[in-house]
C-alpha cells in the first residue's frame, strides 16, 4: 500500500480540488452502459458500515518480481476501490492520493467511478488528475502525490482507482500498511500479494499493532511462489498521543529479498540477508565520496585548528565553523538522497544537507588528522534495528562519527543549537552504522542522556495584595528544550508572537494570570541555555473565608496532565528526553496575618518512571512567627517510554500528585 508509506501530515484536499481543477480543465468523462458489479454486494457493505461515511471496500496490492533480459524487475499493481455510504462523503472522501519517486516510477494510472442504476452500476471513467509536492517543507525532493478526483458522485456511488509503480531499486521495496493512514477510513478488505520466481529468496517482517489481524499463505505456482497477506474488516486507524510516528501503530508488511540465484548463473546474488548484506548495499552511496579536497578547504581547517594541540579541540572547532556557515536545507532527489555531496561542493554552495553537511565535516576532520567516517541513523520515527530489519528504510539522516581513543563523538551541524558531543532528542537510543571502510563498519548505539542534561529551574516571589498576587518569576532552561526554544525565538521575530510564546511557557497560578513585562536572556556560546524573567499579576487568586485567608502555592503543576487514559491504549507512550525540574516560590506572609496551616511534606514516584518531593520551609518553626514560606519542588523523569503495564501505576502516581497540588497555606488575621 505505497500510498499511505511517506511520513507526511497529509494533503490539504482544498488544494487538490482546486490543482485538480486547474489541471484538468476540460475533463472527458466517457460514459459505458455496460451495468458491472454486484450491487447487492455493495449496499450489504453499506449496512454493515452504515456509521461510516466511505470504506474502502478493497485495497489490493500485487508485487511481480521476475527477470528482464537478465536482470530482476519489480513492479506493484495497486487498487483502490471505495464505497460511499453517506452524502458527506461525496465532498470529502472524494479523492484518491498516492505516492511516487524515483524509486517507485509512476506507470499507468486509471479513475473509474460506478454510478448507481437500478439494481447495478453505471460505468464512468475519470479523468481528473492532478500532481501535487507532499513535502513542502523540503527545499526539493521528488516525491509526488497523484491525485485523482471524483466529482458529481451520489449516495452509495464506487470509486476504483488504479495505478502501478516500478521499483527502480529491490532494495527499496516499500512496506504495506493494512490500514488507512491517508483519511482514516476503514478497510473492509485488503490484500498484498507478492509474486516471485523460487530462486528469489525472500523475508517478510510483520510490524506495528494488531499484527494478529493479518494471515498469511505461501504457495507455489507455475515456478514462482505466490506471498499472500489478507485482513479483513479493519477499522479506521486510531491516534494516539505521544507516539513519534505511524510505524509503531499501524500494522504493516516489510518485504526483503534476501539473495537470488538465475538458474544459469554460477553463484547467487546477496542482498537484504542480513546487515553485511544492507552494508554492502549501502557502502557505494559513501565510497567515491571526498576522494580528493581542494586546497582552499585544506587551507581553510588549517587555519581554524591552527592554535589547537589536541584532537578534541580541532574536531570542536571544525563543528562550530560547519554550524555557522553551512547552512541546512533539506534536498532529496532519487540517490541523492542517499549520497552525499562533495565537500568542495558544499563549502562553495554553503548550504546543504545531512549528508552534506557529513560530508564537509568528515572531509574537515581527514584534513585535520582525525578519524572520522560517515555514519547513518534512524529517527525516532523508526522502531526498527539492524538485526529485525536490514533495510535502507532504518535511515533517515546522517552523521559524521568521529573517533577519540575507544570512544565515539557524533556532530550533526543540521542543528545550530547542539553543542559539540551532543546528539539530537530524536535519535538518542538509537542505532548508527558507522562506514570504516570497504569491509568493516561498526554498530553503535547513541547514548540516552541523564536528566540532568536537561533541566529547568524556576523561582518566583509573591507578594500578597488582599485577592491579588504580585510576583515575578526566572525560568532558567537548560538542554535540548532551551536550544529548541532559542530555535523558535530566532526564527520568529514578529512582537506579538513572541509576547504569546513567553506567556505560554511562564503562566501560573490560574487563567488570570497577566504577564506585565518579561526579558529574555541567552548565555554567551550556550545555545542551549536560556532564562526569561518575568513581572505578572494574579487576579482573585488567594481566597478569604472569614478570618482565614487560602493561598495555593502550587503556581506550577507538573505531570498534572499527563494522565494516560485513551481507551483500549496497548501502544507505549514516548517522550522526548529525560529532564529535571526544580520550582522554588517563596510567599511573605502578610502583615496582619499568623498561619494556622502549612501543608505536609512529600514525595513520590518510582525509579525508572518519575519521581517527585514536595517541601515547604519556613524562617521559623513557630507558626505563629512565621514571615516567609518557600515551597521546593522536584521532579525527575527517568526514562523515555511508558509501556502499557505502566499506564495504571503511572495514573495513580499522578492522581496521588494532584491531591497535593489542591493543598493550600492557611493563614488567619491576629486578634
Amino acid at each position: 500500500m505505497i500510498r499511505n508509506t511517506l511520513n507526511t501530515i497529509g494533503i490539504n484536499k482544498t488544494i487538490c480540488i482546486l490543482l485538480a481543477a486547474v489541471l484538468a480543465a476540460g475533463t472527458v468523462q466517457s460514459q459505458d452502459r455496460d451495468h458491472i458489479y454486484d450491487r447487492d454486494k455493495y449496499d450489504s457493505i453499506a449496512a454493515k458500515y452504515k456509521n461510516e461515511h466511505a470504506v474502502y471496500t478493497n485495497i489490493t496490492e500485487q508485487l511481480v518480481i521476475k527477470e528482464v533480459n537478465g536482470k530482476l524487475k519489480a513492479n506493484s499493481y495497486i487498487t483502490l476501490e471505495k464505497l460511499f455510504i453517506s452524502n458527506l462523503s461525496l465532498n470529502n472522501e472524494n479523492m484518491d492520493y498516492f505516492y511516487y519517486s524515483d524509486f517507485h516510477k509512476l506507470g499507468e494510472v486509471s479513475g473509474t467511478k460506478y454510478m448507481p442504476e437500478g439494481n447495478s452500476y453505471k460505468k464512468v471513467a475519470s479523468n481528473d488528475f492532478a500532481v501535487v509536492r507532499p513535502r513542502t517543507y523540503v527545499f526539493y525532493d521528488d516525491n509526488r502525490a497523484q491525485v485523482v478526483l471524483y466529482s458529481g458522485l451520489q449516495k452509495n456511488a464506487v470509486t476504483e482507482t488504479k495505478y502501478t509503480l516500478e521499483h527502480t531499486d529491490l532494495n527499496m521495496l516499500e512496506p504495506f500498511l493494512f490500514q488507512d493512514i491517508a483519511e482514516n477510513l476503514p478497510i473492509a478488505s485488503a490484500t498484498y500479494e507478492v509474486i516471485a520466481p523460487k530462486y528469489v529468496d525472500m523475508k517478510f517482517i510483520l510490524k506495528g499493532e494488531n499484527t494478529g489481524w493479518i494471515s498469511q499463505t505461501k504457495e507455489d505456482k507455475f515456478g514462482n511462489v505466490v506471498y499472500r497477506f489478507t485482513a479483513t474488516d479493519v477499522p479506521a486507524p486510531r491516534k494516539f498521543s505521544n507516539v513519534p510516528g505511524w510505524r509503531y501503530i499501524i500494522p504493516h508488511v516489510v518485504p526483503l529479498i534476501t539473495s537470488y540465484k538465475f538458474p544459469d548463473a554460477p553463484k547467487a546474488v546477496q542482498m537484504l540477508e542480513n546487515t553485511d548484506g544492507l552494508y554492502k548495499n549501502n557502502y557505494r552511496f559513501v565510497r567515491n565520496v571526498n576522494i580528493k579536497v581542494s586546497q582552499e578547504l585544506t587551507s581553510l581547517v588549517n587555519d581554524i585548528t591552527k592554535n589547537d594541540h589536541y584532537a578534541k579541540d580541532k574536531a570542536a572547532h571544525i563543528y562550530q565553523w560547519v554550524q555557522e556557515n553551512i547552512h541546512y536545507i533539506a534536498f532529496e532527489k532519487g540517490l541523492e538522497g542517499f549520497v552525499p555531496r562533495e565537500a568542495d561542493t558544499v563549502l562553495k554552495r554553503k548550504y546543504g544537507d545531512c549528508k552534506d553537511m557529513s560530508s564537509i565535516l568528515v572531509a574537515m576532520c581527514h584534513v585535520a588528522g582525525l578519524d572520522a567516517n560517515f555514519a547513518t541513523v534512524g529517527t525516532n520515527t523508526i522502531p526498527y534495528d539492524h538485526e529485525e530489519i536490514p533495510s535502507p528504510m532504518l535511515y533517515n539522516h546522517m552523521l559524521c562519527a568521529l573517533k577519540m581513543g575507544d570512544n565515539w563523538t557524533f556532530m550533526d551541524a543540521t542543528d545550530p543549537t547542539l553543542l559539540f558531543g551532543e546528539n539530537r532528542e530524536d535519535i538518542q537510543g538509537k542505532q548508527a552504522l558507522i562506514y570504516l571502510n570497504a569491509k568493516d563498519y561498526k554498530i553503535v548505539t547513541l547514548p540516552i542522556e541523564e536528566a540532568a542534561h536537561n533541566s529547568t529551574y524556576d523561582s518566583t516571589v509573591i507578594n500578597l495584595m488582599g485577592y491579588k498576587v504580585v510576583g515575578s518569576s526566572t525560568t532558567h532552561y537548560k538542554g535540548h528544550e532551551a536550544g529548541d526554544l532559542n530555535r523558535w525565538f530566532m526564527n520568529n521575530k514578529v512582537k506579538e508572537d513572541k509576547d504569546k510564546m513567553v506567556r505560554k511557557l511562564t503562566k501560573r497560578g490560574s487563567n488570570k494570570y497577566s504577564m506585565d513585562n518579561y526579558s529574555l536572556m541567552t548565555v554567551e556560546g550556550m545555545p542551549t541555555e536560556l532564562s526569561i524573567n518575568t513581572k505578572f499579576t494574579l487576579m482573585n487568586y488567594g481566597m478569604q473565608v472569614g478570618k482565614d485567608y487560602y493561598v495555593n502555592m502550587n503556581l506550577n503543576r507538573h505531570f498534572e496532565n499527563n494522565l494516560i487514559t485513551e481507551p483500549d491504549r496497548k501502544v507505549a507512550c514516548y517522550l522526548d528526553y529525560k529532564q529535571k525540574t526544580k520550582e522554588v516560590v517563596v510567599m511573605d506572609v502578610p502583615e496582619g496575618y499568623h498561619v494556622t496551616y502549612i501543608p505536609k511534606n512529600v514525595q513520590g514516584g518510582k525509579d525508572g518512571l518519575w519521581k517527585y518531593s514536595i517541601t515547604y520551609t519556613t524562617d521559623t518553626s513557630n507558626l505563629k512567627y512565621v514571615k516567609r514560606i518557600t515551597l521546593n519542588k522536584e521532579y525527575e523523569l527517568d526514562t523515555l517510554r511508558i509501556g502499557q503495564r505502566q499506564f495504571a501505576e503511572n495514573n495513580k502516581m499522578i492522581d496521588d500528585l494532584k491531591k497535593y497540588y489542591k493543598e493550600s497555606v492557611v493563614m488567619s488575621k491576629k486578634k
